[in-house]
């Protein structure tokens, strides 16, 4: 597998994958298939060339709520992002999480 920079990534990168599936490994043995809900560009300070942005990502038909902490998120295409979410809110499909990048 290959990872994303995370110095590089940007949100319109993240605009495209909107609506498609990603897998988030919240341990070792255990995954969650989710899609990328939402991405939010921010106005905050960064010392990066691209601007802050955050994504949500929506976990599909499991309720369990994980504490906040930094979990690998994998693309179909392998690629991978070890990213800091945040859990922001469930509905009827699951669990909602944020990552923000600055």
């Amino acid at each position: 597998m290959e990872t994303y920079d995370l110095s590089q990534i940007t949100a319109a990168e993240f605009k495209a994958l909107t609506g498609g599936p990603v897998v988030i490994h919240f341990a070792e043995n255990f995954t969650l298939p989710a899609t990328i809900a939402a991405v939010n560009e921010l106005n905050g300070y960064t010392p990066l060339e691209r601007s802050s942005f955050s994504v949500e990502f929506q976990t599909n038909g499991d309720h369990r709520v994980f504490a906040q902490g930094i979990f690998r998120v994998v693309h179909p295409n392998g690629k991978y992002l070890d990213i800091f979410l945040v859990p922001i809110a469930q509905d009827p499909l699951g669990t909602r999480y944020e990552a923000v990048f600055s």
